[in-house]
């Protein structure tokens, strides 16, 4: 934890931050609220839905129990669960990754080696490709809304040959009406050199800025490559020298044309957030929950609601539940 307290000093020396920001040290966030803490779900990743009828819903995968359990994104409150157990059309088979994009869930399965599209709110399975070998992470944006999406998926197949395998699938997402259509676009993922994907999982995108951001837990790497949205890596990383453990859940807050990068740190012990400026990509400042450690994914909403009036970041509790944080009160906790 000291060394990486100093490396952060370091950086943020150079890229200009306040004396009360260069002190390295995480802000402690208190939590506003924790879903109910469940040691068999093995929960994972988590979206985001803001629906009609103030519906605020927090969605979060479980990997052991095969299933999607819906909390209020207002309390906590479990309110339903989508899936079972199973390879069918609605059954889910460790669901790993997942994204919100309108009114539509997008949902990697490891273990069903594919790619799983549900409708919102209905929870109806309304799409399935099945081109995947051993899918993690997913990402993406809407092209046109409520009928076509661009999706990335990170797959964790192994070395081959001595080389990595390409990494992110990307694929087209096509709304009739009824079903949707996935056609696989193209399979990218630098093999060798700076970009080279080697463990990877998280995945964020920013299409304004034409930025994909893939975390490669390799113990060798523990950074964030940063790819173009035709899958050209860009030649920049963020996190080198200040991610210790393993970089882990990943989400943007965007205000306009400025906002954050933000990426969990994942550790048992010190579990780390760490802020990164959306346009510069320079390290901002670190902080860390009260009670939430070993966080896998996290998800972030720029909405109002609820009590939320500058929107809602929530990350994962050590696989077994949900943590809400108020950004306003986060904003200010960490002088941001």
């Amino acid at each position: 934890m000291i060394l990486k307290c100093l490396l952060f000093v370091s950086l943020l020396m150079l890229s200009g931050c306040t004396s009360q920001q260069r002190n390295g040290v995480p802000h402690v966030l208190v939590e506003q609220f924790a879903t109910q803490h469940q040691d068999g779900l093995n929960v994972d990743s988590v979206a985001i839905w803001h629906g009609n009828n103030n519906q605020d819903w927090l969605i979060a995968t479980a990997k052991t129990a095969h299933t999607l359990p819906v909390y209020d994104a207002t309390t906590g409150k479990l309110l339903k669960t989508i899936g079972k157990p199973g390879k069918l059309a609605g059954q889910l088979k460790r669901p790993n990754g997942i994204a919100v994009l309108d009114d539509f869930l997008f949902v990697a399965e490891r273990d069903n080696k594919r790619l799983q599209v549900f409708n919102l709110p209905e929870g109806s399975s309304i799409g399935i490709i099945d081109d995947l070998e051993l899918p993690y992470g997913i990402a993406g944006y809407t092209i046109a809304k409520g009928k076509q999406y661009m999706l990335y998926v990170t797959e964790n197949a192994g070395p081959r040959k001595g080389k990595t395998p390409k990494k992110v699938h990307q694929y087209q997402a096509t709304f009739d009406g009824k079903q949707m259509d996935l056609k696989l676009i193209r399979i990218f993922g630098d093999q060798q050199g700076a970009g080279a994907l080697w463990k990877v999982e998280s995945i964020a995108v920013d299409r304004q800025y034409n930025r994909i951001f893939i975390a490669d837990e390799h113990s060798e790497r523990n950074n964030v490559k940063i790819y173009t949205l035709d899958g050209t890596f860009t030649g920049q990383t963020i996190g080198d020298g200040l991610i210790a453990s393993e970089p882990e859940g990943i989400a943007l807050y965007c205000q306009g044309d400025n906002g954050h990068v933000v990426v969990t740190d994942q550790d048992k012990l010190n579990n780390i957030f760490w802020l990164f400026d959306r346009v510069t990509l320079q390290p901002i400042t670190c902080c860390k929950g009260q009670h939430t450690l070993n966080t896998d994914g996290i998800a972030i909403t720029t909405r109002c609601f609820g009590s939320f009036n500058r929107g809602a970041f929530y990350a994962v509790h050590d696989d077994g539940s949900v943590h809400a944080y108020d950004w306003n009160v986060l904003c200010k906790s960490c002088e941001i």
